[in-house]
């Protein structure tokens, strides 16, 4: 029963970790929060940590078989996919405004949003495929999965199955909301598996 139930919530916090983020969600929020907006997503922010922090400790306390195990040299496989998963997503973090990511820049200044500027970042890891942090997070829980605990391995494979979701979410909402600018960049640079030939690397 607590796996299920473990399972559930990681479920339900995937869809309202995705559900907060959506156009139609965002421009609610904007409408009937005006000026008080530009504290939307910090508040998103700080609503996902606080929601996931518990959610992981509680798995990791869960005792059970463990599923994949692994030997001494797959082990160091493990750790060299989830230090590479770490760098790419660090990477990519600080290849655009990271205090507009975070939800801090909006804070000093109120956006509207009518009048910003397209802007693609389109170097570093984002001239090798198009979503780096959902390409990383799949491979940072895809390796956590190995040589874990039945309750760590259903909770990580929700998660990596849910960056796989987002990419997909993620890609079609930018072509919704940007169009034609986006659309050129997909068709340089692909979604789930990296290129290494891109002219903005």
């Amino acid at each position: 029963m607590r796996y299920l139930i473990l399972c559930t919530l990681w479920i339900t916090w995937c869809f309202l970790h995705s559900f907060f983020t959506t156009t139609a969600v965002t421009s609610w929020f904007r409408e009937r929060l005006g000026r008080k907006f530009i504290y939307y997503r910090i508040c998103y922010n700080l609503f996902s940590l606080l929601t996931v922090l518990p959610l992981l400790y509680w798995q990791g306390n869960i005792q059970g078989p463990v599923v994949i195990p692994l030997s001494p040299v797959l082990k160091i496989v493990k750790l060299t996919a989830v230090l590479s998963s770490i760098a790419i997503i660090a990477g990519s973090f600080f290849s655009f405004d990271a205090w507009e990511f975070l939800g801090t820049r909006q804070l000093k200044k109120y956006i509207d949003r009518s009048g910003e500027s397209v802007v693609i970042s389109m170097h570093g890891f984002y001239g090798v495929v198009r979503h780096p942090m959902y390409f990383a997070g799949v491979i940072l829980f895809t390796a956590l999965m190995t040589d874990s605990q039945l309750a760590q391995f259903l909770g990580y494979l929700i998660l990596a199955a849910y960056m796989v979701v987002g990419t997909i979410r993620e890609d079609r909402r930018l072509v919704r909301e940007l169009g034609d600018v986006y659309r050129a960049y997909q068709k340089k640079v692909p979604i789930f598996f990296p290129s290494f030939k891109s002219k903005y690397l």
